[in-house]
């Protein structure tokens, strides 16, 4: 039922907002960005994911953001503190969200009206003579059902915008509408759902209303909509959009190919997810999907796999209607979107603290008649504007490679055949004969008690040591075995003699701490693994699963 009411929802709600004046807003090669507002736009989140979808669409241009929200504020505060905290960032696009306070939080008072219009063309006014472009944006709506007394408001708002709207057409500004589609999706949500918010304190959005906000503030921004769509059928791999799709391949007992993206996806904090079902953010913005049509296959399951591990198991269906690659977590790409996502909120904190704690409100506890405190709050506002522009160096798109496996069934291993130890010197590159001469080497069998076995407990008192374990294995046709791995400390592991994965670390034993997909063709083989041993515990985990539909077996 609630998919039936999700979908239903994003149908209605798919038209984008009503904009006004030169729109789409479009970007140049270089831009300095601000986001300025009240404590909405102070709160980091539509701001921050506007930032980090610009940067993620547009990476080869040279696109700096400073978010100059402050709670409370107004746009009369906005347009006396613009001189002091907008202009010397020297901004050449500025989106304003000012209103949530402007109205008095009561019913439509005309005085109050007009002097909201009035402070708002000081404030454009100000913006233009800095040089730089704008951008009005209507504020959010207010959920008067988690707060009495603003039952008049959301009327109060929708009066504001009307008049923001017919200021910015006067003058030839654009404007993008948040106020009426926002409000839109908050009536058909309560419709389906009385108890739903997306607006907790009545005032400020959460994770999943400015998710919202950005995707209606999205639809005036020009750039790209969409990576495009991977179509598999049979071994015929095509992709449209911006895709590259390489030439496919069938490689252990797989099909492979390549895909260069022309930029990353935007990364949806899990957090914010819930918004997918109020506004078609993905089909809309950020559509990224694999499809597969696989003849004679209905009914099966299928691994995928990008750069080597895996992604996810998907049943035939399911790729038939295709797989949202854009929230795949464990990809690559998601991870970029991640690392960006986690350094944009990091450097706000940072540009925040250097110009709010610093620049204006230094405490007696920060001792700023020190004379060394003006040069490092100097220092900290330059290096917080520097990370701000080499954000972009995060959000560079990557040539991946996909596979697609059937899926096999898991692989018993009851058991390894382990080495003597041997000396570890720090160098983990360093062969030993179970390597270079496994024939002469004493091997020992062991038991893997769930996967696991605790090498310390084999070896007396192992400390700055290497042991390998050995595992030979026969597969009836050509495969690829997905291997899941822990250990304590660092893993190499060899496949027929030539390693395919290496970790030099220091770090306690969990199982899944790595993978590896080793591809196998008919016949034996051999899997050696190779563990480091600083001090402490002692051990190794090792999960296998085939990909493929060859049976595989452990040879005694």
């Amino acid at each position: 039922m609630r998919a039936l009411l999700a979908s239903s929802l994003l149908t209605l709600l798919a038209v984008g907002p009503a904009v006004a004046g030169e729109l789409p807003v479009a970007l140049g090669d270089r831009e300095t960005v601000v986001f300025y507002g009240d404590s909405i736009t102070e709160q980091n989140l539509y701001s921050a994911y506007l930032e980090t979808f610009l940067l993620g669409r547009l990476p080869s241009r040279e696109i700096a953001t400073f978010n100059f929200g402050w709670g409370g504020d107004t746009a009369r505060g906005g347009a006396a503190r613009f001189a002091r905290d907008v202009a010397p960032v020297e901004p050449t696009l500025v989106f304003v969200n000012f209103g949530m306070n402007d109205g008095g939080y009561r019913a439509h008072d005309p005085s109050i009206l007009a002097a909201y219009l009035e402070t708002q063309a000081a404030l454009a006014d100000a913006v233009a003579a800095a040089g730089a472009r704008q951008v009005l944006f209507t504020t959010s709506p207010v959920d008067p059902d988690r707060r009495s007394g603003l039952a008049a408001y959301n009327d109060t708002l929708g009066r504001m915008a009307e008049g923001l709207e017919r200021l910015a057409a006067g003058r030839g500004i654009p404007s993008i509408d948040l106020f009426r589609p926002m409000l839109r999706v908050q009536r058909e949500a309560k419709a389906a759902d009385p108890e739903f918010t997306m607006i907790p304190d009545a005032v400020h959005p959460d994770a999943v209303g400015h998710l919202v906000m950005a995707y209606y503030a999205l639809q005036g921004i020009d750039v790209p909509r969409s990576l495009g769509e991977i179509a598999i059928a049979g071994n015929a791999v095509s992709g449209d959009g911006g895709l590259a799709v390489g030439r496919a391949e069938r490689s252990g007992g797989g099909l492979g190919f390549e895909v260069e993206l022309p930029f990353i996806p935007f990364y949806v904090p899990p957090e914010a997810r819930p918004a997918l079902e109020l506004v078609p953010f993905q089909r809309d913005l950020n559509r990224f999907v694999l499809r597969a049509s696989l003849d004679g296959d209905a009914g099966r399951a299928w691994a995928l796999a990008v750069d080597g591990a895996a992604l996810g198991h998907y049943t035939s269906e399911q790729l038939t209607a295709g797989v949202d690659l854009a929230l795949a977590d464990a990809a690559p790409w998601c991870a970029a979107g991640r690392r960006l996502w986690e350094a944009a909120q990091y450097r706000w904190e940072k540009h925040r603290e250097a110009w709010r704690s610093f620049g204006l409100q230094a405490t007696p506890t920060m001792m700023p008649g020190l004379d060394t405190f003006a040069g490092f709050a100097a220092a900290q506002r330059a290096h917080a504007d520097a990370m701000g522009r080499e954000l972009a160096t995060l959000a560079k798109p990557g040539r991946y490679r996909l596979e697609l496996f059937p899926l096999g069934e898991a692989l018993e291993l009851p058991g390894v055949e382990l080495s003597p130890t041997y000396d570890f010197d720090a160098d983990f590159d360093r062969p030993h004969p179970p390597e270079t001469d496994p024939d002469a080497v004493a091997w020992a069998r062991a038991p893997l008690e769930d996967g696991r076995i605790d090498l310390g407990a084999r070896y007396e008192a192992p400390a700055n040591v290497v042991a390998y374990a050995r595992v030979r294995l026969e597969a009836s046709d050509a495969c690829s075995l997905h291997l899941s791995l822990g250990s304590d400390d660092g893993l190499a592991v060899f496949a027929d003699r030539k390693r395919v994965f290496a970790n030099d670390t220091y770090r306690g034993l969990r199982p899944g701490q790595d993978e590896v997909i080793v591809p196998l063709s008919a016949g034996a083989h051999e899997l050696l693994f190779k563990v480091t041993q600083g001090g402490g515990d002692f051990g190794l985990s090792v999960s296998a699963r085939v990909f493929g539909s060859a049976e595989v077996r452990q040879l005694d």
